[in-house]
């Protein structure tokens, strides 16, 4: 389904009861963050898309929150469920021969309503709507209602955008959703990482001696298009086509005004200019999907040229922080439409799944019926080779009966299948940028965990109930045990290193595996502690195997024990960042004014 543009989206949305329209006056600086992540925590009845009709400073209205739920982002590809799109295009590029004529003939029939989607190429207007107002001289940022996000932030953010460059050699487009710190009124700072496609652009101008790369900025359009600026797809991909099948129907494009580059006709907002090559400038810090600030860190800067949009245009943006959040729904619909690209290249995966404590890159699991010793591990192998999966901190591969959505059937796999000496493979290799964890920028420490059954061993036995009095002897009230096998413990380094703390631990309970956390952490939290555990290790320097070292050819013995330090661990080597909280001041704000927001029906 071919939604005309954003306000198209925004009716269905409305006539499905799946928008809010907010009337209230509210600030751009902070209050539309903490409203939003009430709504993206709250009550499922009550997580709806919003739209501010009166921000101060702009008569622009603000949408958020419209990608965070799997209603709303099957709504924006126009689908009941994203399983549909997930089995549309399973289909579509099914290497297996179709058996008999009717078959064959709705195969042929998918794949020409896939090339009419996408047309032979880009379908392409000389009067677009997102041109009905046109800003040349002296555009300025000023007018567009850009949020400051969280209190530690550098400055106000667009957050929801589609960065579109050209490979300055073959001519190739890429679109991105980098986040754009606002420096002032014709300054922007272009914060995409190193293993993305625009920063591919950038280095591919350098080497050919280019002084600026043209670039422009859409907000806004089909919502398909919007969030395929999100898509993990191969270089030299352009994401837009991606686009025109899911909507069915080409992205029309129209030539930027001051800039040799196409944009979307369809767009709200148009942002035209260049990144200057010479010039870069200190980004950040930023509330990032980690759940901590990115600290500053010196990236190209994009000078504004023109502002063109509609006529009545919507400001489209989003917040990311602490899980869940608009931001993980949209990697949801990743997730599951991605899935039968994986199979292509790895069909032996039944399943897979990136759980929200995992922020996309920390975790994922896979599931299959292994049919030869190292299965499990080829799985691991392959998926850290395959695009930006090549990001993955952590792979846990199960069964293919354990249901991956689950994080008690995975828990359970793991805690029953596991013995940590034998199961577990350590690598070094790239992670995310944004990775605080790592032992050096954008390089760590990696795990794969096979948790599969393993028929030529001897089942583990229950472990013996946890010894209670020992244990509040030596950590107070701060452990829980949410699964046999399974210790959570609160620790103060002051009083005693992590690893002395696994072995007193170990002293009276030796079948236990143990995650370390802050003393401050609320260990029955268990989505908490999830997301801390992954995103507060790595997996090089913090575990201790007990009855290591790890080695998959380790006899029968007794089964390995694993620790995980996912305490906060200093200034060294890489510094710590500070976690995302909102401000008390706000935070009262909003409580004051919680009730004229309407949000409750």
């Amino acid at each position: 389904m071919a939604y005309a543009d954003l306000r198209d989206f925004l009716a269905r949305l409305e006539a499905e009861g799946e928008l809010v329209r907010i009337t209230a006056p509210v600030s751009a600086h902070l209050e539309i963050t903490e409203i939003t992540d009430r709504v993206s925590k709250g009550p499922a009845a009550q997580n709806k898309a919003l739209l501010f009709e009166n921000v101060a400073g702009s008569t622009m209205p603000v949408l958020i929150n419209a990608f965070g739920s799997a209603r709303r982002m099957a709504l924006a590809f126009g689908v009941d469920d994203l399983e549909e799109v997930r089995h549309k295009l399973g289909k579509l590029i099914d290497p297996r021969l179709p058996q008999g004529m009717g078959a064959m003939m709705k195969r042929g029939s998918e794949m020409l309503a896939a090339l009419r989607s996408i047309g032979l190429g880009p379908s392409r207007v000389r009067r677009a709507p997102c041109q009905e107002v046109v800003i040349t001289e002296n555009p300025s940022l000023d007018l567009l209602p850009i949020l400051t996000c969280w209190p530690g932030d550098g400055g106000p953010y667009i957050t929801l955008p589609q960065v579109i460059t050209c490979d300055p050699v073959t001519g190739a487009r890429n679109v991105g959703m980098y986040r754009l710190q606002k420096f002032d009124g014709r300054t922007l700072g272009m914060h995409w990482q190193r293993h993305k496609g625009g920063a591919d652009h950038e280095r591919e101008a350098r080497a050919h001696q280019q002084e600026r790369i043209p670039c422009a900025i859409a907000l806004g359009g089909d919502p398909a298009q919007m969030w395929c600026s999100s898509a993990p797809l191969p270089p030299g991909i352009d994401e837009y086509l991606l686009a025109s099948w899911l909507r069915g129907k080409p992205v029309p494009f129209v030539k930027c005004i001051t800039q040799d580059i196409e944009a979307p006709a369809n767009a709200e907002i148009v942002i035209e200019g260049y990144v200057d090559l010479s010039e870069r400038r200190s980004e950040g810090p930023f509330g990032d999907h980690t759940g901590f600030y990115t600290p500053p860190d010196f990236f190209p800067v994009f000078h504004v040229t023109a502002i063109t949009y509609k006529r009545g245009a919507v400001y489209p943006t989003t917040v990311v922080g602490k899980p869940p959040m608009e931001d993980y729904w949209m990697g949801k619909a990743t997730e599951r439409l991605f899935l039968p690209l994986l199979q292509l290249f790895q069909g032996e995966i039944a399943d897979y799944a990136m759980p929200a404590e995992g922020v996309f890159h920390n975790l994922i699991i896979a599931s299959l019926a292994p049919r030869y010793p190292g299965h499990a591990q080829k799985v691991m192998y392959g998926i850290w080779s395959i695009g930006l999966m090549m990001l993955s901190k952590a792979v846990i591969i199960v069964d293919a009966e354990v249901n991956v959505h689950d994080p008690a059937a995975v828990t359970d796999a793991v805690l029953a299948h596991v013995d940590w000496r034998r199961d577990i493979t350590l690598v070094d290799g790239p992670v995310d940028q944004l990775d605080h964890s790592a032992i050096q920028d954008s390089y760590g420490g990696k795990i794969g965990v096979d948790a599969t059954h393993k028929p030529d061993r001897a089942p583990a036995l229950p472990p013996a109930p946890l010894p209670a009095e020992a244990l509040t002897a030596l950590l107070g009230d701060r452990w829980h045990s949410p699964r046999a096998g399974l210790l959570l413990a609160g620790v103060d380094k002051a009083q005693r290193p992590v690893r002395e703390t696994f072995e007193a631990i170990w002293a009276v309970a030796p079948e236990v595996s143990i995650v370390a956390l802050d003393s401050f952490v609320d260990v029955r939290r268990l989505p908490e502690v999830a997301w801390r555990a992954l995103g507060n290790v790595d997996w090089r320097r913090d575990i201790l195997v007990r009855g290591g070292p790890v080695d998959h050819f380790a006899g029968d013995g007794p089964r390995g024990q694993i620790g995980v330090d996912a305490t906060s661990k200093g200034a060294e080597p890489r510094g710590w960042p500070q976690e995302i909280a909102m401000s008390e001041e706000i935070v009262r704000l909003v409580d004051e004014k919680w009730a004229s927001y309407r949000i409750e029906s």
